[in-house]
């Protein structure tokens, strides 16, 4: 029996409290369907750094994973998830960055790339809290030009432009089927 890929698989994660970052409304409300479509519990979303941080101090003790978008309004969310890594939870980005513009230190944490499937963020999920690292290729090479910081944030506010299209087109259609 083939199953559709576009569907989370249930139960695996049943339970699992998962910090949510991301700045998007769109994209955190499927975040959040997606999570909660895989029986977790999603706390957030938080939209800026800050809020995360405040989340992360008021449930800390109970989180079990993050996923969190690299880029919070401009603040990369880098601080927090290394008191994540400290702290031993599971950390999945869900970014519009390419691998090349992550600083090597957090290329092996486990990552997916917006537009995003729901079973790929479920899987991915699976992934990263299993203790397997990602297959990042750790190293120096990082995006340090102005220009090329510019370029990439361009392409990334125009990928989640794209991925909050697609969540719309999707809605529209599940609300004209009879």
């Amino acid at each position: 029996m083939e199953t559709d890929k576009t569907e989370p698989r249930l139960g695996r994660l049943a339970g699992l409290r998962v910090l949510v970052a991301e700045d998007r409304g769109l994209i955190a409300t499927k975040i959040l369907h997606t999570l909660r479509l895989a029986d977790c519990v999603p706390i957030g979303p938080a939209s800026t750094l800050a809020a995360a941080v405040m989340l992360l101090q008021s449930e800390d003790a109970e989180l079990d994973a993050a996923v969190l978008d690299i880029d919070l309004r401009g603040q990369p969310v880098y601080p927090l998830a290394e008191t994540l890594r400290e702290r031993g939870i599971p950390i999945l980005f869900v970014t519009g960055y390419c691998q090349s513009a992550i600083p090597g230190e957090w290329r092996t944490v486990h990552r997916i790339e917006k537009p995003f499937e729901p079973a790929t963020l479920i899987a991915s999920l699976e992934e990263a809290c299993s203790g397997r690292p990602a297959r990042g290729t750790p190293g120096s090479s990082y995006i340090a030009s102005d220009a090329i910081a510019r370029a990439v944030e361009t392409l990334r506010t125009s990928r989640d432009l794209v991925t909050e299209l697609h969540i719309t087109l999707d809605e529209t259609r599940s609300l004209q089927k009879p």
